[in-house]
């Protein structure tokens, strides 16, 4: 008898570890693209570099057959508007949110109570600062956006080609303390070695503050010989500055949005680096699409730049400069499960 009740307790046990060998092995479904909510908050649209953006999110989901929910904040530096908009998604039940922070730490608080909620973040365009997310909890599970510091390298080499060295070159940044702004203007003077170099001036990425700043540079500096902008919009108002002074000086600006491009077309401004705004955004729904289905994401992906020239003008107007000339590499596709 009690041999017998021994070989019913091994077979039990036995089938027992069967079963906790077979749960182990069975995988569940990948989550289905219809049932997958993405939440995003972007910067400002009244730049329309971030209609770019919100344009490469929108499409991308249309056609994935996910849904996606698109907000902006008030302005294009207005942190704490763009945080409260975080702030009440982070409350809502969405599988993933894409963001693009203002300053470096002004969404960290709402991106920490979206990592305790078990969500995944991911970081497009401007870098979440690591302190301020470790400060609040928060976690990002993948950064895809440009290398500003080559992109800003970019364009410093591409001024030394038109002017050659040893010049002087104004420089216009943005927000104060802004990391995007800081590495390209970095990346500028790196790429432009041997050139000597006024500012940088903080002009808050606007328009009428660059005009003003690029102003008062030439009345200090006769002898400028080239401009350089973190930005586009910035890069227009230096445009005019120099157009108003009746001066022959080549202004390179970072992003290729619409309206630079018709810019370099008449001669206004000599050429920008390019971003790619709406693979941007395409990239940052597939990876909450990877990261909805269980799969895993690289910790960061560059996106392309390009610079764009009066001899390449022509091409990129005609491809409405949404997708690069070339290919690039895009982690993030091949890994979704339809």
């Amino acid at each position: 008898m009690k041999n017998n009740r021994l070989k019913t307790i091994v077979l039990v046990g036995a089938s027992v570890a069967a079963l906790v060998v077979s749960s182990t092995t069975v995988q569940a479904a990948p989550k289905a693209l219809k049932s997958i909510k993405i939440a995003a908050v972007v910067k400002g649209l009244d730049n329309p570099y971030f209609i770019g953006v919100k344009n490469g999110i929108v499409d991308t989901a249309k056609k994935l057959g996910v849904t996606a929910n698109v907000q902006a904040a008030p302005g294009l530096n207005d942190e704490t508007g763009q945080a409260n908009k975080l702030d009440a998604l982070a409350g809502q039940n969405y599988d993933c949110y894409i963001v693009i922070p203002i300053s470096s730490n002004n969404l960290s608080q709402a991106i920490g109570k979206i990592t305790k909620k078990g969500k995944t973040v991911v970081n497009i365009d401007s870098p979440v600062d690591p302190a301020s997310l470790a400060a609040a909890g928060g976690k990002i599970s993948t950064f895809a956006g440009t290398d500003n510091k080559a992109a800003g390298a970019s364009g410093g080499q591409a001024m030394v080609k038109l002017i050659g060295t040893g010049k002087k070159i104004g420089l216009i940044a943005g927000l104060a303390g802004n990391v995007t702004s800081n590495a390209r203007i970095d990346g500028f003077k790196a790429g432009a070695a041997g050139s000597t170099f006024v500012g940088p001036v903080n002009a808050d990425w606007d328009t009428t503050k660059a005009l003003d700043a690029a102003k008062a540079m030439l009345a200090a500096n006769p002898d400028l010989a080239g401009f350089f902008a973190a930005n586009d919009q910035m890069a227009q108002g230096i445009g005019q500055a120099v157009k108003e002074a009746k001066k022959n000086i080549p202004v390179f600006g970072v992003d290729g949005i619409p309206d630079i491009l018709t810019l370099i077309q008449n001669g206004t401004v000599a050429g920008s680096v390019s971003q790619y705004p709406y693979v941007m955004g395409k990239m940052g729904v597939e990876a909450c699409i990877v990261a909805a289905q269980g799969g895993s994401l690289p910790a960061n992906t560059i996106t392309p730049h390009f610079v764009i020239q009066k001899s390449n003008i022509a091409q990129v107007i005609a491809g409405k400069n949404v997708l690069p000339l070339g290919k690039y590499a895009d982690p993030y596709e091949a890994k979704i499960k339809k």
